[in-house]
């Protein structure tokens, strides 16, 4: 899964622009921008979802998620900081011109 190469080749200002004008189909998925309700909710949401399993203890799925919840927020926060930067650089760019 590449997921960066196409993230990393819009990370310009026109892909900025294309982004601000045209939206995103992602946004009417994701309206909640209080972050800590959105998180409590999916943790919330899984939690109860493993009540309903016939399973002796939930912790260790729990445990399992919140390292892949780590991970997964280590990777889009590193590929986020870096496409910021491309797109700062890409309008240095064209300041200088």
């Amino acid at each position: 899964m590449n997921i960066t190469k196409d993230i990393f080749r819009r990370a310009t200002l026109q892909g900025l622009a294309d982004y601000l004008i045209y939206g995103s189909a992602i946004e009417s998925f994701f309206p909640e921008k209080d972050y800590d309700k959105k998180l409590e909710k999916a943790y919330k949401e899984y939690e109860e979802n493993l009540k309903t399993q016939n399973i002796e203890s939930i912790q260790p799925f729990i445990d399992l998620a919140n390292n892949l919840t780590s991970e997964v927020a280590e990777a889009y926060t590193a590929i986020g900081l870096k496409a910021g930067f491309l797109i700062l650089f890409d309008i240095l760019k064209e300041l200088e011109k």
